[in-house]
């Protein structure tokens, strides 16, 4: 194996293109190096003069290109051409490129995935003067990866030079040296306190690693290492010493106001920005030291061990060092498992990001007569007419683009740098990083309940300022901006009602105030600093005000009607629902006064979309909101916050599709079970402004779950979809597991037309047709490729119900899908009746045994290493979801009579055995009032007098079972259970459910889950057509449900097709997505 030294040397060592040989070999690709011919050097687009161009052959189709790059153009945009070049010229062969600049001392080592139109290149850049430790472990593992197949070999190399195996070496590196620092910190400070300021310090440096890049720490690319060093040599102390000084002396301080010993750090930027402001947490734990073997960790494990750059990765090309991207993913894993849970924050791969973005933008720019195809075409970088380019760029610099949970600024800054390059193609005539810092200021909004997401996701906007910044002298660099008037600390689901929508005193310009206070530095940031303070005071003091006389006048109307006489002239006293309404009012009314008297005392203002941002909702929302917001279900939504979330949000109060609930028999409390992802898409499209533009990652299962029924009623009513995409079979879906899907909508524009064309901007011989697009761009993300379809809006819901199950099929599978429906009744609508969940435990510890043997009238049991004897007669063989095709050899203790009720008394032995659980089993959610606390629930499903049918509640396919009458056997609740009336119904219906053509339609339905499995609930399964003429049916399909280890698929889908009177032609569309 090549040593990490070993492999240094290499990289260090050449000047010209032969001696890149050396690393050819090292890597596998051991063959003589040979000269390209003229002829392919045209092809490449390589000159003559641009340096020597040898290949060297490796085993199969492995081949090194070896090449002497010019001085005088950046390494990456040389490498990633000539990628391009040699994909499109020689794609049957598996290339790795080395190439070595001279002049310079730039080196890379580039790999690239065949198969796209543009590939996409993974690289290493290093500096041959500068090898880090993270360069030489790239070499190794590149020299480990060779032998065995060439294709295999070739792949090890796109792993090993891509993002994910870097990042992970960063991550855990990055855990530890944190974990590190907050457990060798000195100082008064809680166990979380020392992890995010920590945290803090870590960034902090990572940033000045970003800008040590650029040589922007007084020319020295070895800055804060060097200064580390020399602190150790004269004493140490490296905290208080060199980074006080250097943080909140130097680069947060102008260059003519520093003092002698910030001067002496040499050229060092003015940043402001609050970057390297003291903080909150700072202030309050200023005494918190981090002792030089702490920050000792910090250069080790992380500066000098990674190569840092500040551009992040793109489709095209991917660079195996560590960029603002991999930080933003690095924290988002770095959050406490417990914390991720219930905040719902997940870390978003880039490729969902650039590819919600894009599209995002594209549907929120094509407004005013301008076509999203025009719009492409623009981002494109192709020429437009004069007219449509002006109105789009026009729309682009003005556009409002909110994330309601932007955690660490994913899409926020790609959207930056989406919109900031299309300006550019557009003809801006400033310079890039001019262009980002006036979108950033003026366009970007964000807000986050977690206070570090926030920082992280300010870092991450800066650099990506600062990365486009081409001014050589640090002292010229422009400070930059200040933004946290843009991104916000809040709970976004907070405020905003119709209240809140006031109008704008007179004179107050927020936003342009906003934009100075942005520029703002030293005293004039201060003064605009308290003047946007007191607008957002006032602001959140009249939207209080408008609270209070919509509350007073509601109680006057409540107080009329209850003084007010019939035609007899008799008063009515109110009723208890008025009484108890008054009481509310009043007691609201009561707090709302009691918040403006402490607004009015200057008290801490609450978050309020309002006050934070006035000027944006006074005109009407955003032009765009984009994000992926918190998944949470609602069991880990605190109880004191859900009947407020409730009462507030539709999609929260009336979350049950009702048809679904009713066929499946669901109670209230499980058919409501809403996501908080779907309170957030609610929050999303009140804080829109008419026609505004809605992108959002989503959980798919909010599209076919029972309790999603009231966010698509929402979107339906509210908006207009334009895309709908399923990520849920995608390879690059999250590193939780989650399910993703992506929904793009553009609100309902209530104006009248002469409103909207009054807005037009561009010569009416361009305006596209005002009429809102019939079709819904969906698709169907896959391991390796898409599916791309467009759907009529009305295809998309079961049955045309708004808030049923949204269906992601092409037009030919939806219409083999309605014609099965069409074919019989649902399910639960039929003689057979409607499914049931099996029997409940609620503590199946207690209840579910092994048994080890017999003897008089007793059982010797076992679980859990837990063993003991048990009447015999109370135990009854046990069915599981998993093992629902077969005898898993578990038993249930049965403590209820063969009618279904509790025994009142339970015999000695079997008490005995439940006895240690009682505590637990008292403390069950279904123990209600008498009950027996040895009670089981649902136990009707156990009921053995007639034939049962059992499926498992989760699969890749359905799988049932008959259960003969008498047989005693227990299916819980990983199964469902339908009581037939005889063993002819329930043999029909198993062949039914076990049919394929069963199973594409009900996959159609299902929600979805991990590894391409699916739940097949009691409303998904209640749905299920029964054949129409169920007497013939039984005829074709009980013979295959009695013999079940003799039925074939093939056997199955023709005989349940059969049933149904169908040809094979009719629903083969929707067997063929099902086997897709």
């Amino acid at each position: 194996m090549l040593s990490l030294q070993a492999a240094a040397t290499l990289l260090a060592s050449p000047t010209r293109a032969p001696e890149l040989a050396a690393i050819a070999a090292a890597i596998g690709c051991g063959g003589e190096p040979l000269p390209l011919d003229a002829a392919v050097r045209k092809a490449l687009a390589f000159a003559p003069e641009g340096g020597d161009l040898l290949v060297a052959r490796g085993p199969g189709t492995l081949r090194a290109l070896l090449v002497q790059l010019p001085g005088d153009a950046p390494v990456r945009d040389s490498v990633a051409a000539l990628a391009s070049r040699l994909h499109a010229r020689s794609p049957q062969l598996l290339w790795i490129i080395l190439a070595v600049q001279q002049p310079g001392c730039g080196l890379a080592i580039a790999a690239w995935s065949g198969g796209a139109v543009r590939p996409r290149v993974a690289a290493l850049i290093a500096d041959r003067t500068n090898i880090v430790a993270s360069d030489a472990e790239t070499l190794s593992a590149l020299a480990a990866a060779n032998g065995g197949d060439d294709v295999l070999v070739h792949a090890r190399w796109l792993e090993v030079l891509g993002r994910e195996s870097l990042t992970r070496r960063f991550y855990r590196a990055l855990e530890r040296v944190v974990g590190e620092m907050a457990r060798l910190a000195q100082g008064d400070a809680t166990a979380d306190e020392r992890r995010e300021l920590a945290l803090l310090y870590v960034s902090r440096l990572i940033f000045l690693s970003f800008l040590e890049a650029k040589g922007w720490l007084d020319g020295d690319r070895r800055f804060l290492e060097r200064q580390f060093e020399e602190r150790m040599v004269a004493g140490g102390d490296y905290h208080r010493r060199v980074l006080r000084p250097l943080f909140f002396g130097t680069l947060n301080t102008p260059p003519s106001k520093r003092a002698p010993r910030a001067r002496g750090f040499g050229r060092i930027p003015f940043l402001n920005g609050g970057l390297f402001s003291c903080g909150a947490l700072e202030r309050r734990r200023h005494t918190l030291h981090f002792p030089d073997e702490a920050l000792g960790l910090v250069f080790g494990e992380l500066l000098a061990r990674y190569r840092f750059t500040a551009r992040e990765g793109t489709t095209s090309w991917s660079e195996a060092a560590i960029d603002p991207e991999m930080l933003g993913k690095a924290f988002e894993s770095l959050m406490a498992s417990r914390e991720r849970r219930t905040s719902g924050a997940f870390y978003t791969p880039q490729s969902i990001v650039a590819s919600v973005t894009r599209t995002a933008l594209t549907a929120a720019l094509a407004q005013d007569g301008v076509t999203e195809e025009q719009v492409e075409r623009a981002m494109a970088g192709e020429l437009l007419d004069e007219d449509i380019r002006r109105a789009i760029a026009v729309r682009a610099a003005r556009i409002a683009l909110l994330d309601p949970a932007c955690g660490s600024g994913a899409f926020l800054v790609h959207a930056l740098e989406e919109l900031a390059a299309l300006l550019v193609r557009l003809g801006a005539t400033c310079s890039p990083s001019t262009v980002r810092r006036a979108l950033l200021t003026r366009c970007i909004f964000g807000v986050d309940i977690n206070p570090t997401a926030v920082w992280l996701c300010e870092l991450r906007l800066w650099l990506s300022v600062v990365i486009e910044s081409d001014d050589d002298n640090p002292l010229h660099v422009t400070p930059l901006p200040n933004l946290d008037r843009q991104i916000r600390i809040g709970d976004s689901l907070a405020g905003l009602t119709d209240g809140e929508r006031v109008p704008l005193a007179p004179g107050i310009r927020i936003a342009a105030m906003r934009e100075r206070y942005a520029r703002a530095t030293g005293a004039r940031k201060r003064t605009l600093a308290r003047v946007l303070d007191r607008a957002e005071r006032d602001r959140a003091i009249a939207s209080m005000d408008a609270h209070i006389v919509s509350a007073v006048a509601a109680r006057r109307e409540l107080l009329v009607q209850s003084r007010s006489r019939d035609l007899f002239d008799r008063r009515q006293p109110p009723d208890s629902s008025a009484r108890t309404l008054l009481a509310e009012i009043r007691e609201r009314l009561r707090q709302l006064r009691a918040r403006r008297r402490t607004l009015a005392d200057g008290g801490a203002l609450p978050f309020a979309w309002s006050s934070r941002f006035p000027d944006v909702i006074a005109r009407g929302g955003f032009d765009l909101v984009i994000g992926n917001p918190p998944w949470v279900r609602l069991h880990r939504i605190p109880a004191e916050d859900r009947a407020s979330l409730r009462a507030r949000y539709s999609v929260f109060g009336h979350a049950a599709w009702q048809r679904g609930a009713m066929l499946a028999g669901a109670g209230s409390g499980f058919a409501a079970q809403a996501d908080l992802s779907a309170l957030f898409v609610e929050r999303s499209v009140a804080l829109l402004a008419s026609g505004g533009t809605l992108a959002l990652l989503l959980p798919t299962k909010l599209w076919r779950a029972l309790a999603g029924g009231g966010v698509r009623r929402l979107l339906a009513e509210q908006t207009q979809l334009l895309a709908l995409e399923d990520w849920s079979e995608s390879r690059a879906a999250f590193d939780a597991v989650v399910y993703p899907s992506v929904v793009i909508a553009r609100k309902k524009d209530n104006r009248s037309t002469a409103d909207q064309l009054a807005r037009v901007t561009v010569p009416s011989a361009q305006l596209a047709t005002p009429h809102p697009a019939p079709l819904i761009a969906a698709a169907l993300r896959r391991r390796e490729a898409s599916l791309r379809w467009t759907i009529p809006a009305h295809q998309l819901p079961l049955g045309g119900d708004s808030a049923a199950p949204w269906l992601i099929v092409p037009s030919d599978v939806r219409v083999a899908f309605d014609h099965l429906q069409g074919s019989g009744p649902a399910l639960a609508e039929s003689h057979l009746g409607r499914p049931s969940l099996g029997v409940k435990c609620g503590c199946n510890d207690a209840f579910v045994v092994s048994v080890a043997g017999r003897e008089a009238g007793l059982a010797r049991v076992s679980a859990g290493g837990r063993q003991g004897i048990v009447e015999a007669n109370l135990l009854r063989p046990l069915i599981r979801g998993e093992s629902v095709g077969s005898d898993g050899g578990e038993f249930i203790l049965w403590t209820h009579s063969p009618g279904g009720t509790p025994l009142d008394r339970l015999p000695p032995h079997a008490e005995r055995w439940l006895d240690p659980w009682q505590r637990r089993l008292r403390a069950r959610s279904d123990v209600r009032g008498g009950m027996r606390w040895w009670s089981l629930f649902r136990t009707a499903a156990a009921s053995s007098t007639t034939a049962r049918v059992v499926w498992a509640d989760f699969g890749r396919v359905p799988r049932a079972r008959v259960i003969p009458a008498g047989d005693p056997a227990v299916a819980i609740n990983s199964c469902y259970v339908l009581c037939c009336r005889d063993a002819v119904d329930a043999h029909a219906l198993a062949a039914l459910l076990n049919s394929p053509l069963a199973a594409a339609w009900l996959n159609t339905l299902a929600e979805p889950a991990r590894g391409g499995y699916h739940r097949y609930l009691a409303w998904t399964v209640a749905l299920l057509p029964i054949p129409r003429d169920w007497t013939f049916a039984r005829s074709v399909l009980a013979p295959l449900g009695a013999t079940p280890e003799q039925s074939r698929p093939a056997d199955l889908l023709a005989a349940a097709t059969r049933a149904y009177r169908l040809r094979s032609a009719d629903v083969a569309p929707l067997i063929e997505w099902s086997n897709r």
